[in-house]
């Protein structure tokens, strides 16, 4: 592994996230390059910005190579990751190079899953879902330390914040998956899904099941051996289906975003049945995803990290929250029993 150069690449950096993405490692002064496939977008921000760059596509391990070099990790933006995580994984690799995506796919967590052998031999450290799911896998690993033996998770998203063009395309593969849980130890269908209401602080939502990453990444952290993931959105779901490649939006402006809060809440029951809950407070989805990538980045360009496959939690614990700017991790009180 290239321990030399404290370098980062951003790969589909003129995307709707990559754009973010690219401010962020700009606000903290980080030597960075950018890279992706579309030469004008590409040539122009570089030139903006002042910094080098690579245009080639992401299944040319040749430009892989060229642009790798001298680089410590890559942030993956370009979505959707079923299509790039693998050559972009299999590039760092071959380079001895820090791999992040900011993937929301559980298949893209199975492929990093699968290559922790390679990961380990090559030297670096592999995390797919360096986004959201680094507050989220906070949480959980917080909660996971103040019940003897962790059975049981149960997770609620709320988001705030819309839609990107590639979240929506991301999304189909995500859907086709149905309502998957973690039973056991083992994935499996949830024959049953039903709703939760989730306490985000004053505020209960009902969140509906849904597949996130927590079943993967939080069994990693973790392993709490039954899993179940809820979801909640302002957006009404009808609305995705009248949506096509043409017509979607890049993603909400800046003041969409700012707009509203981001909130992932937990309840984990132990082996002797006691339950505890907290929830993070954090900006909207497409602020807290570059705040969160970059952060664990930064840790990584300071020689931080652990090799192999991992998920946020298990890589950095649930300190890795404190590098989240506006994000906070808030336990919940139960009521005190009394016995008459």
């Amino acid at each position: 592994m290239n321990n030399k150069k404290r370098k980062l690449l951003i790969y589909g950096a003129t995307g709707y996230t990559g754009k973010i993405i690219t401010a962020r490692a700009k606000a903290l002064n980080l030597d960075y390059e950018i890279a992706g496939r579309s030469e004008d977008k590409i040539k122009a921000m570089a030139q903006e910005l002042n910094i080098p760059y690579h245009i080639f596509t992401v299944d040319d391990s040749k430009a892989w190579e060229r642009a790798l070099t001298d680089k410590q990790v890559l942030i993956n933006a370009a979505g959707p990751f079923l299509l790039t995580a693998e050559p972009a994984m299999n590039a760092c690799l071959d380079a001895g190079v820090h791999y992040l995506d900011i993937s929301a796919e559980l298949d893209t967590y199975r492929l990093a899953e699968s290559l922790d052998d390679k990961a380990k031999a090559a030297g670096i450290q592999l995390i797919s879902g360096a986004g959201l799911f680094v507050s989220y896998d906070a949480l959980v690993v917080h909660l996971s330390k103040l019940v003897v033996e962790p059975e049981y998770l149960k997770v609620g998203f709320r988001h705030y914040g819309g839609f990107s063009r590639g979240s929506v395309l991301s999304s189909k593969n995500i859907a086709d998956l149905g309502i998957l849980i973690r039973k056991n130890g083992e994935i499996l269908n949830n024959p049953h899904p039903r709703s939760k209401m989730f306490s985000f602080g004053e505020e209960a939502v009902e969140c509906m099941p849904t597949p996130l990453g927590g079943i993967i990444l939080s069994y990693k952290a973790t392993g709490i051996p039954n899993i179940e993931e809820f979801f909640s959105l302002k957006l009404p779901a009808t609305k995705l289906s009248d949506l096509t490649t043409e017509n979607l939006p890049d993603g909400p402006t800046k003041e969409e975003r700012a707009a509203g809060r981001n909130g992932i809440a937990a309840e984990i029951t132990g082996k002797d049945g006691n339950v505890v809950k907290a929830y993070v407070d954090a900006p909207s989805g497409y602020d807290l995803t570059p705040l969160s990538v970059v952060a664990v980045a930064h840790r990584i360009l300071n020689n931080d990290f652990k090799i192999g496959y991992q998920s946020p939690g298990s890589a950095y614990g649930e300190e890795i929250i404190k590098d989240i700017p506006d994000t906070h991790l808030i336990d919940i009180r139960q009521p005190t029993q009394t016995f008459l």
